[in-house]
C-alpha cells in the first residue's frame, strides 16, 4: 500500500497539471506552440558543407542526359530506409523481457476477470453491480491474487456511499478514490496511466473504474476509442481494468440487458458480462435478489456464466448486504434459471391467459377448435398464437401450467382448467 507521501505527489501533479493549464494565456498557448513549431523546423534542417557540395556535383555528371538538361540533382539522405526503420517496431528481441512481464491465468474477480485484461460489466441500476464486484474484488485480495495496489475509483456515488465503501476498502485492502481527489477523470486517468507506465510500476496495479461513463463519453466513438486505448496502455505494461458500465434502458426481445454506447468498448476490451437481476424473494428484513452475470465476450479461461445472490437489507446497511453475497451453483441454479424463464413466458402469454381462464372457468372443459375459434373471431390473438398457448400451458400446476388437455373421440384435444 503506498504511503502518504506518495499519495500526495500524485494529487500535486494532477493540481500542478490542471494549474498550469488553467494559467496558461492563449497567447503563451500559441507562442509555446510556434516555439515546438520551430524547434522542430530547426531539427529538420540539414546543414549543407562544401564536401556535400562537391558530392552532389559530382553525382549530378553521372546522371543522365535528361537528368543534367533539368538541372536536377538528387537529394543525399541520411536516415536509413522506411524499411529498415520498421524493423525496430518489432517485439522479437524483448520476447524474454516481455515473458517475465506477463501474467499467469489469475483470476481477480470471480471465475470472470483475469490479471493484466481489460473487463467490462454491464448492469442496469440496482443491480448491485458495485457491491458484488468489490466483494469479490475483497476476496481475491484474501486469496492474494489481486496484489496491493488495488484502487477503487468510486465516482458515481454518494458521500454516505463512498464512506461504507471506503470502510470496507480499509479491512480488505483495497483504495477508495472520489471525485474531489480525482476531479477531472478524463485527463487524470490518461495522465495516471502515463505515470505509471513510465515508472515502470503499472503491472502492480488494478483500477476499479466506477462508473465508465465518468471517463468517457460512451457515445463519442473516438472518445471511446481513445479511452480503451489509455486501458490498453496500462494492461499492456501488466495493469488490470475493472470498468463498470450501464445497459440500455431497453432490453432485448429475450428481456436480456445490451450494453449502453457504442461498440468501441466491448469491441476493444478483452472480457464482457451482462449483470441481470433474474429472481427476487421476500426474506426476514429485506428483499433476497439473485444476479446472472452473462458473458459477451471472452480472452481466457473465464465462464460464460455466474450466479450470486445477496440480501437487500430494508435499512439499507451496506456492509450486511457486502457479506451476504453467495455464489449459487448446481441445481439451485438451474432452478432459478429454469423459474426464471418461465417467468418471462408467462408475462409474454398474459393476455391470452387471461382470456382463456375466463372461457374455461365457466365450463366443465372445452375443446381445441371451439375454443380457438372463440380466441380469434375477435381479431384480437392471431390463431397460430393461440395454439402454441395452449399446448405451452397445458402441464400440471407444479411444472406451472393453467390447465390440462385429454383426448377424446376423434382425436380431438379437450381442456380443462387445473384444481
Amino acid at each position: 500500500m503506498e504511503t502518504n507521501a506518495r499519495d500526495n505527489g500524485f494529487a500535486e501533479r494532477i493540481a500542478l497539471a490542471a494549474a498550469k493549464q488553467n494559467q496558461n494565456s492563449p497567447q503563451d498557448q500559441q507562442k509555446e506552440t510556434s516555439t515546438t513549431m520551430i524547434t522542430e523546423a530547426t531539427d529538420n534542417i540539414e546543414v549543407i558543407t562544401e564536401e556535400d557540395e562537391a558530392l552532389a556535383a559530382t553525382k549530378q555528371d553521372q546522371d543522365s542526359p535528361m537528368d543534367k538538361q533539368h538541372n536536377i540533382i538528387k537529394p543525399v539522405t541520411k536516415n536509413p530506409r522506411i524499411l529498415d526503420q520498421l524493423r525496430t517496431l518489432s517485439i522479437n528481441g524483448e520476447v524474454e523481457a516481455l515473458r517475465k512481464q506477463a501474467r499467469d491465468a489469475t483470476f481477480i474477480v470471480g471465475r470472470m476477470a483475469l490479471a493484466g485484461q481489460i473487463t467490462v460489466f454491464y448492469a442496469g441500476p440496482n443491480t448491485g453491480k458495485t457491491l458484488l464486484i468489490m466483494r469479490l474484488v475483497a476476496k481475491a485480495s484474501a486469496n492474494s491474487t489481486i496484489g496491493n495496489h488495488v484502487y477503487h475509483i468510486n465516482l458515481d456515488d454518494t458521500l454516505e456511499g463512498q464512506i461504507s465503501k471506503a470502510e470496507l476498502g480499509i479491512r480488505h485492502g483495497f483504495e477508495m478514490v472520489i471525485p474531489t481527489k480525482f476531479p477531472n477523470p478524463q485527463e487524470n486517468f490518461a495522465k495516471l496511466v502515463g505515470w505509471l507506465v513510465e515508472e515502470g510500476t503499472a503491472g502492480e496495479t488494478v483500477f476499479i473504474l466506477d462508473t465508465i461513463k465518468k471517463f468517457v463519453d460512451v457515445m463519442d466513438k473516438r472518445a471511446s476509442s481513445n479511452f480503451m486505448n489509455t486501458c490498453r496502455q496500462l494492461t499492456s505494461a501488466g495493469g488490470s481494468i475493472i470498468a463498470l458500465a450501464h445497459i440500455n434502458k431497453n432490453k432485448d426481445g429475450d428481456n436480456k440487458g445490451v450494453p449502453a454506447g457504442t461498440s468501441d468498448v466491448l469491441d476493444d476490451c478483452d472480457c464482457a458480462y451482462v449483470m441481470d437481476i433474474i429472481d427476487e424473494q421476500k426474506v426476514e428484513a429485506g428483499t433476497k435478489k439473485t444476479v446472472e452475470f452473462r458473458q459477451e465476450k471472452s480472452r481466457g479461461p473465464v465462464v460464460k456464466e455466474a450466479l450470486y445472490s445477496y440480501i437487500e437489507y430494508d435499512d439499507a446497511d451496506y456492509e450486511r448486504m457486502f457479506y451476504s453475497i453467495k455464489l449459487i451453483d448446481g441445481n439451485e441454479a438451474d432452478r432459478i434459471r429454469a423459474d426464471k424463464a418461465l417467468q418471462y413466458e408467462l408475462e409474454k402469454d398474459q393476455d391470452l391467459i387471461k382470456e382463456v381462464t375466463a372461457r374455461l372457468s365457466g365450463s366443465g372443459g372445452m375443446i381445441q377448435k371451439e375454443l380457438v375459434d372463440a380466441l380469434t373471431t375477435s381479431g384480437l390473438f392471431p390463431r397460430r398464437k393461440v395454439v402454441e398457448c395452449l399446448k405451452r400451458w397445458s402441464c400440471p400446476p407444479e411444472e406451472g401450467g393453467a390447465w390440462t388437455m385429454t383426448k377424446g373421440a376423434h382425436n380431438s384435444s379437450t381442456y380443462k382448467l387445473n384444481q
